[in-house]
C-alpha cells in the first residue's frame, strides 16, 4: 500500500497510536488498561504536536525530553554531541576525534550546551531536583519516546541514554518516519520501535513524510502544552 503524507504532526501521533494497535494488540491494551505504569516524553519542538495526537488517543501524560547539540566552535550548525534534560552528556566520539579540538575547547562547548538546557528548562518552569523526580516516574515504567522523525538518530540516542539511567520497564520508540538504516541503528537499544513509514532511500528528509511542514515555533510548543489535559507542566 502507499504511503500517503501526514497531514500535520499531531495527526501522525494519531495514526502513531493505531499502527501499536494494528501492529501490537497486547501492547495497545496493555497501554489503555495500565495509564498509571506508562509515560511519554516528547522531543521538542516537532516532537510535541506528534505527542500530543498520540496521547489523545491513549489518555496517557507526557513531559518534554529537552536535547541539544554541542555545537562544533567553528561551524554551529553541526555538533560533535548532545546534551539532555538532566546533564546526560552523549559524545560522537568518532566525529570528535576528526575535529582537532582541544579538551578545553570540548569542555567549553559541553559548558554552553548545559547552560542552554537550563534556560530551556526555566523557560518551560520545570523543577530542578530532575534527578529524583526521573526516578520517580520512569522506574519500573513504559516510557515511550516520540519525535516527528529521526534522520541519523543521534538526538533519539542521546534520549534514550538518558531514560536508561533510571531504570524503566521498557523503552519504546514510536516514530512516524525514518530511514531503515536508522531504525536497524536505535532498535537494538530500545524494547520495541513502531514506524509506519520505513523508508529505503540515500537521501533522508524527515519533511517528505508530512503535507503541511514547518519549524514548530516555541510559541506554538508553549500553546499546545498550556491547553494539553496530557502534558505535565511540573513533574514532582
Amino acid at each position: 500500500m502507499k504511503f500517503v503524507r501526514y497531514q500535520s504532526r499531531f495527526e501522525a501521533g494519531v495514526l502513531l497510536a493505531e499502527y501499536i494497535n494494528h501492529k501490537n494488540k497486547h501492547l495497545n491494551n496493555f497501554i489503555l488498561e495500565n495509564k498509571d505504569k506508562c509515560l511519554c516524553f516528547a522531543i521538542p519542538n516537532g516532537g510535541v504536536p506528534v505527542t500530543e495526537g498520540f496521547c489523545s488517543k491513549f489518555d496517557v501524560n507526557y513531559d518534554i525530553l529537552i536535547v541539544r547539540k554541542i555545537k562544533i566552535p567553528y561551524n554551529t550548525e553541526a555538533g560533535f554531541g548532545s546534551v539532555t534534560t538532566d546533564g546526560t552528556v552523549l559524545i560522537n566520539k568518532l566525529l570528535l576525534s576528526q575535529l582537532n579540538l582541544s579538551e578545553q575547547a570540548v569542555n567549553d562547548a559541553i559548558d554552553l550546551t548545559k547552560k542552554e538546557i537550563h534556560d530551556r528548562l526555566k523557560f518551560y518552569k520545570k523543577e530542578q531536583n530532575l534527578e529524583e523526580i526521573y526516578f520517580h516516574y520512569i522506574k519500573n515504567k513504559y516510557i515511550f519516546i516520540l519525535d516527528d522523525g529521526l534522520a541519523s538518530g543521534f538526538t533519539m540516542f542521546a534520549a534514550i541514554n538518558m531514560i536508561k539511567k533510571y531504570h524503566p520497564k521498557k523503552i519504546i520508540i514510536s516514530i512516524p518516519t525514518a530511514p531503515l538504516r536508522t531504525i536497524k541503528k536505535v532498535e537494538v537499544e530500545v524494547n520495541e520501535i513502531f514506524c509506519p513509514n520505513i523508508r529505503q532511500v540515500m537521501w533522508f528528509a524527515v519533511a517528505d513524510a508530512y503535507k503541511n511542514w514547518y519549524d514548530v515555533p516555541e510559541s506554538e510548543v508553549l500553546k499546545i502544552i498550556s491547553n494539553s489535559k496530557y502534558y505535565i507542566p511540573r513533574l514532582k
